[in-house]
Order: structure tokens, then sequence, then C-alpha cells
């Protein structure tokens, strides 16, 4: 599990950077997360399969990046909902955050072919 938060550290500073790049370069909200979401795929697969879950190859590539347009489109819906409710674009990315990370986990350790449960327990 610490492996993975200090995975997903690096992983949200490099997606919400992207984001924000997009923001500031004026792609609406939804672009800028699907650009972070684009780039992000293989830097995160590198992150969380060789240095959380000790996967080596890209064998499983193919399932993460499913996981990953999962985690997209429930990223995708919230970041929505936040902005109908009247969040800027950057507050509702970084309340999406903790949501959308827990979700990774999960998607993330069964596409890695690692139980949720014993991912933490994974490469002492």
């Amino acid at each position: 599990m610490l492996r993975f938060l200090l995975a997903g550290l690096a992983n949200t500073a490099f997606g919400y950077g992207v984001y924000a790049l997009g923001l500031s370069a004026g792609l609406p909200p939804q672009a800028a997360l699907a650009g972070q979401f684009a780039l992000g795929i293989l830097w995160n697969y590198m992150l969380h399969a060789r240095l959380v879950f000790g996967v080596a190859g890209y064998g499983r590539l193919p399932p993460y990046a499913l996981a990953y347009a999962v985690a997209y489109g429930f990223n995708a819906g919230l970041l929505q909902l936040l902005l109908s409710a009247g969040a800027g674009p950057y507050a509702a990315q970084a309340l999406a955050l903790a949501p959308a990370a827990a979700l990774t986990f999960v998607l993330v350790s069964l596409a890695l072919g690692v139980p949720p449960r014993a991912a933490g327990r994974r490469r002492r």
C-alpha cells in the first residue's frame, strides 16, 4: 500500500500538472482531463506495474489501459457533476482526486493480477 501511495502521489502530481497545463492553454476541463489520462497511461503503468506490484513487461498493459479507461469515465462523470454544482475547473478536479484514486487502486490491482487486499502485502 505504501508503494501504491507513493506512486500515486507521483502519478497525481504528473496528471494534475498535465490537467492544469491543459486548462491554462485554453482547453475545456473535459479535454484537459482526457489529455491527462491519455498521457498518463504509460507513465502510470511503469510506476504501478514495476515499482508497486512487481509486474515485468507490457503483457498486462491492455487490461491496465482498460482499467484506466473505466477510471477515466468515473473521473469525467464526477468532474462534470462538480462543475455543474458550481465548482471551478481546478477545484472540481482537486475534489475528484481522492475518489478517483481509490477506484483506480482497485481497478489497477485487478488489471495487474493482484487482488486489492493482497496489493498492500506485495513485494516487501
